[in-house]
């Protein structure tokens, strides 16, 4: 199983600097040729192409494969931006002074108990003490290593990439769960008996309505001075620490979150979790500013992700299916309401129930039977995914694992 531990960097600040300085040096460089060439023959620059002409233009400081990471880095957003284009996707087009650098497996070697980071050649490699039980892997377990910047502690960190080599087989024997993920309860899951389990996590929402409305105020003082000043640029700091702390916050307790539902699916003895496919959720749907802005802070992909990988370590497997009108069929008598509120009422049958639970238990009817109806709301619990503490900020752990992934962001299980 691939995973990404996050480890402190012991390395001079200037040292560590100059590394991430040289990586945004090379993408940016292949960035202005790529469109100089263009402006010039009207035709794009390969992907090859460009790493000859970029390695033949100026020498690097970096190892040959670091550098071919960071080059690669601007040709894998062209293809992301051409993929979503038809959703308002844009090319790169902005230089680049700082970028995680990146070493990929034919950069790293292992010796007692240190991984030696190569650089280019003539250079003293950088050695990175590892824990003693990653020590003990064999060298093909080193995936890849990245020199990230965390924003918040304002020092840089290593994300190393292990494959364990070791594969969970998927449970082929238990019961299937069922979810219902909200903005407000990240989640509802509900088993084949109706019991319904609602995990609260009210500290999530209160973290992105506090971030609105504080980048809000900053972004209308910021509207008020010359762009590029030095007053411009201290707020420009201050929205970016602003957003990555709400992000770092919002990130721990996700990962808590998602760790409760993953727990909760193992005593259940759970062989799969199905949830509702709303990746679609605000596209094309014409809403009000409140609902909209809820919308978007609302980050059940990054949730989903984290749920993936945590569920997959037990052998559950996670799948998708429409979540349509689930929320608003009675499951007692099949009518459509529309709930007002976090209750849910029907207006022929007269059931009464939690909103929620209703939309878990349908999508759970309908992962079982393949129909609404078949189960019915029985008992129904809330569980907190973790105690509040004084302070909204959740802290940073020393030493975090979580799977390795597009972004390999810094999290906690």
């Amino acid at each position: 199983m691939i995973r990404t531990h996050i480890l402190d960097c012991h390395a001079p600040r200037s040292e560590a600097d100059a590394l991430n300085r040289e990586s945004g040096r090379v993408y940016t460089d292949t960035l202005v040729w790529h469109y100089r060439i263009y402006r010039r023959t009207d035709h794009w620059l390969s992907q090859g192409a460009a790493e000859k002409l970029n390695d033949s233009l100026s020498p690097t400081t970096l190892h040959a494969h670091s550098r071919d990471a960071a080059q690669q880095a601007f040709y894998k957003a062209c293809k992301t931006a051409k993929a979503t284009r038809a959703e308002g996707g844009k090319y790169p087009h902005k230089r680049k002074f700082y970028r995680t650098t990146i070493w990929k497996a034919t950069g790293i070697r292992l010796t007692d108990g240190r991984l030696l980071l190569a650089r280019a050649r003539g250079r003293e490699p950088i050695a990175v003490v590892i824990p003693s039980d990653l020590a003990t892997l064999p060298k093909m377990a080193f995936v890849e290593m990245r020199l990230v910047y965390d924003q918040i502690a304002m020092r840089h960190r290593w994300h190393l990439v292990v494959d364990d080599g070791m594969e969970v087989p998927l449970r082929t024997e238990g019961q299937t769960l069922a979810a219902d993920l909200g903005e407000i309860h990240p989640a509802a899951v509900a088993n084949e008996q109706g019991d319904v389990v609602i995990f609260t996590a009210r500290d999530l929402r209160a973290l992105n309505q506090y971030r609105n409305k504080r980048l809000a105020s900053l972004q209308t003082r910021q509207s008020r001075l010359t762009k590029r000043s030095r007053r411009w640029k201290k707020m420009q700091r201050r929205k970016a620490y602003l957003l990555a702390r709400n992000n770092r916050q919002r990130r721990d307790i996700e990962h808590k979150v998602t760790r409760a539902i993953t727990n909760h699916a193992k005593a259940e003895g759970a062989k799969r979790l199905v949830v509702g496919d709303i990746r679609d959720i605000g596209n094309g749907k014409r809403l009000n500013t409140n609902a909209q802005q809820k919308v978007s802070g609302w980050s059940h992909g990054r949730q989903i992700a984290f749920l993936v990988y945590k569920l997959a370590a037990e052998g559950i497997v996670l799948e998708r299916q429409s979540e349509a009108y689930s929320s608003k069929t009675c499951p007692v008598c099949g009518r459509h309401n529309t709930p007002k509120g976090r209750n849910y009422r029907c207006a022929r049958c007269g059931f009464v129930g939690h909103r929620d639970a209703v939309g878990a238990v349908n999508q759970e009817s309908q992962a079982v039977h393949g129909a609404f109806g078949h189960v019915q709301v029985g008992s129904v619990k809330y569980r907190r995914a973790f105690m509040r503490r004084s302070s909204p900020d959740t802290g940073h752990v020393a030493r975090e694992v979580h799977p390795a992934d597009g972004s390999r962001e810094a999290a906690g299980l």
